[in-house]
């Protein structure tokens, strides 16, 4: 039975927790940060729930995500960040830290990540390769997420059906070039003689990411060390080009850009092959019709090699105070969990996430995932989305038939050349003897 005394100290805790509790909660003490990004599909409704545990988590933090399409991304961004607009937090592709290092909009992570636990991260879980994309100078600008890596997709009733099994009637992916070319032939099928196969072996996707894949297991060069020369016409990019127009013409395994929908032949049964980002592995998993698994590419020239790319989460230039750490608090709670953000078809870069039983049990990603030793980006210039124009025009004429590889290589070559003189007599980058790449 409670006494007089003891409702009254009963009481006097309560109205102290509600106190602490409302002063705790109260709103006006939150720390609200911005954190912009170009999820617009599937994995922004992954991001979206991050966020929101974040928030729940963090109750002193508000974290207020804004979603636009990657094709208004960049400019909006690098508007944002001219007129010092910029969010605190921002996601970019690691094809463009050159480009965002060298206007400055990004605030090294050197001093945060190398905090002792728990707010700082052990530098040796990255991927050396990985981790030094966002390396410019001795600093470093931005922390990994995850690496999207290319792979190789493929149809497994297609392939039992074509007698490419082991000895048990597994389906079994090519690992050589020899193997990848009579796999393609004997899933190329015209069974009714019209000269339009009602499957294919192998189909182009996006045309940028296989091609280059391509040219960097030929070895082929993209620029001189300094990168005052463009060599895309080097001539292990015109062969590696080669190849790629011969199983379209030649070797007649793989159809014509122009005159076949990729990835959703795929989807729809009539592909053997696609080499495709870990990315797309949401939409096979919409397919319940449709038999696939997925294997590291095979080795088509003289070493391994595979794009990739990497979302990299970044900080504004100048952000200190109770800012800074609130939005480090946020970049670290997504690294911890990208576990998470690897079940909406992505792969981790730390290596102690990758090796829990949860990604194992990925089978998809943890096959690609093979392939981060030898993994290639795109090059590190500040006029990357020029380049790659070039670059994706030249293999359009060429894959279409417009163009030879050499011709096309040729034309895309003189014309990034052209950009470089431009840029260097503009002062917008550094003259050879400076550049520090």
């Amino acid at each position: 039975m409670f006494t007089r005394n003891s409702l009254i100290r009963i009481s006097i805790s309560y109205l102290l927790l509600v106190v602490l509790f409302g002063c705790s909660f109260n709103p006006s003490n939150r720390v609200t940060i911005r954190f912009w990004n170009g999820f617009t599909g599937p994995d922004g409704r992954t991001m979206l729930r991050l966020v929101k545990r974040f928030n729940e988590s963090n109750p002193t933090i508000h974290v207020l995500m804004q979603r636009m399409d990657w094709g208004t991304y960049y400019n909006k961004l690098f508007v944002a960040g001219i007129s010092n607009r910029a969010p605190e937090v921002f996601v970019i592709h690691a094809g463009n830290i050159e480009r965002f290092m060298h206007a400055r909009f990004l605030r090294s992570i050197d001093d945060l990540i190398t905090q002792p636990s728990p707010n700082g991260i052990d530098i040796a879980d990255f991927s050396e390769n990985i981790w030094q994309i966002t390396e410019n100078n001795g600093q470093h600008y931005a922390l990994p997420l995850d690496v999207h890596i290319l792979g190789m997709y493929y149809n497994r009733t297609l392939f039992k059906q074509a007698g490419l099994v082991d000895a048990l009637g597994n389906p079994r992916p090519p690992k050589t070039k020899q193997e990848f070319i009579d796999a393609l032939v004997r899933l190329t099928k015209d069974t009714n003689h019209d000269g339009q196969p009602e499957t294919w072996g192998y189909v182009y996707t996006w045309l940028r990411t296989n091609v280059y894949t391509i040219m960097q297991q030929w070895n082929g060069k993209f620029f001189n060390s300094d990168y005052s020369q463009c060599l895309l016409n080097s001539p292990e990019n015109v062969e590696a080009l080669q190849f790629c127009v011969d199983l379209i013409q030649k070797l007649k395994v793989a159809p014509a850009p122009q005159n076949f929908d990729s990835w959703i032949g795929f989807r729809q049964g009539k592909v053997g092959i696609a080499f495709e980002g870990i990315y797309m592995l949401e939409d096979l998993k919409k397919q319940t019709d449709l038999e696939y698994a997925g294997a590291p590419l095979p080795l088509l020239g003289i070493k391994p090699a595979a794009w990739a790319d990497s979302h990299l989460l970044c900080l504004k230039s100048g952000l200190d105070g109770k800012k800074l750490d609130a939005s480090w608090r946020f970049i670290k709670f997504l690294s911890d969990n990208s576990l998470d953000w690897a079940d909406g078809g992505q792969i981790p870069v730390r290596k102690s996430l990758r090796a829990t039983d949860r990604f194992h049990r990925m089978e998809v990603q943890y096959e690609f995932a093979t392939q981060i030793p030898y993994i290639c980006y795109v090059p590190r210039i500040p006029y990357i989305f020029e380049f790659l124009t070039e670059f994706d025009i030249a293999v359009e004429k060429a894959l279409r038939g417009s163009l030879s590889p050499k011709l096309a290589l040729d034309i895309a070559t003189e014309n990034v050349n052209q950009i470089i003189r431009r840029q260097r007599q503009v002062g917008a980058i550094p003259s050879p003897q400076n550049d520090p790449n």
